[in-house]
């Protein structure tokens, strides 16, 4: 692959915490793996090592605890020399719209004066926002809240992923043998197609985000690698661009504590997961960093799809 010996780049938003400061350490860890032959699968494609990992979030505090927690996964038996991944953190509102596109612009330009391997996006960053029935949203108020909701959950998301691909994937005049290889990965939900009663805000928000991303895949559905388009063995194909919906499943995190403890939210959901918790059938945010991880090492899933961590 004309990506062999170059560096690896993840950037993480919604990196402070559950599911993705758990992604964070799944990708460190397979970076460590595939340096020391252990974990080929996980590692051929998007964690090959040296790899540097951009960390977003809007707790600066919280983030240095992710990137200490990252740059402590090196197993002892690392052979590589040097340090196979390694941290920046950027403390980001992604729900300041007219704050955020100026730092995104600052962490983004010099990045796209580097040589990559591979580029990955885990596009995580999201919130709740308003619950309740749908008849109950009236009154400015409920405008705010929502319009916050939408900024955070949706605008920002959207305009996270179309600067990164702006900046990483070349364009078909310019593009050659050493493009990177990039990917992004939409942190969706269940509740992107699905409808769960007083969590149509929510819903609405995820279901936005899944169909923006399906659109970009469909854009650059024809996108190959340059070197490997005459390639006479289609397995040895690789789309230069790839995107990911992936569903992590009902996670042990602070925002299922949140839900267990809704007055507003349906009985019969916040009745699942209370009971869910008290009984830990909750999916921990280790287990679906880790199968994410599998997913797109292996790289096999359909540009644009939805993936829940129950469908592998």
């Amino acid at each position: 692959m004309a990506t062999k010996n170059l560096k690896s780049l993840v950037i993480c938003t919604g990196a402070s915490r559950g599911i993705g400061r758990a992604v964070a350490l799944a990708i460190a860890d397979a970076v460590h793996a595939s340096s020391n032959g252990k974990s080929p699968a996980t590692g051929t494609i998007m964690f090959s090592a040296p790899l540097h990992m951009i960390l977003i979030a809007r707790s600066s505090e919280c983030l240095r605890e992710t990137a200490r927690l990252v740059e402590q996964r090196r197993d002892a038996s690392d052979t590589i020399s040097g340090t196979p991944v390694t941290t920046s953190c950027h403390q980001m509102d992604l729900s300041d719209l007219d704050l955020f596109p100026d730092k995104l612009e600052q962490i983004l330009t010099p990045l796209s004066e580097e040589k990559y391997g591979s580029c990955l996006l885990i596009n995580n960053a999201g919130s709740l926002g308003q619950l309740g029935l749908a008849s109950s949203i009236s009154g400015e108020s409920s405008m705010k809240e929502m319009r916050k909701a939408i900024d955070f959950n949706v605008t920002s998301s959207i305009w996270v992923s179309s600067q990164f691909i702006r900046t990483f994937l070349p364009s078909a005049e310019a593009s050659t043998a050493k493009n990177p290889l990039v990917r992004i990965v939409n942190m969706s939900s269940l509740c992107a197609v699905e409808p769960f009663p007083t969590m149509s805000i929510y819903c609405a928000g995820k279901s936005g985000r899944d169909m923006f991303h399906s659109v970009l895949a469909k854009e650059h559905s024809s996108n190959l690698t340059q070197n490997d388009k005459g390639a006479d063995d289609k397995e040895e194909q690789k789309q230069t661009f790839k995107v990911l919906n992936y569903a992590p499943g009902p996670c042990d995190t602070q925002m299922t504590d949140d839900l267990a403890g809704c007055a507003v939210l349906d009985e019969g959901l916040r009745k699942y997961f209370s009971t869910s918790k008290e009984e830990k059938k909750l999916v921990r945010p280790e287990e679906t960093a880790k199968k994410l991880v599998q997913i797109l090492g292996l790289d096999d899933y359909e540009s644009g799809s939805h993936v829940d961590y129950y469908d592998v």
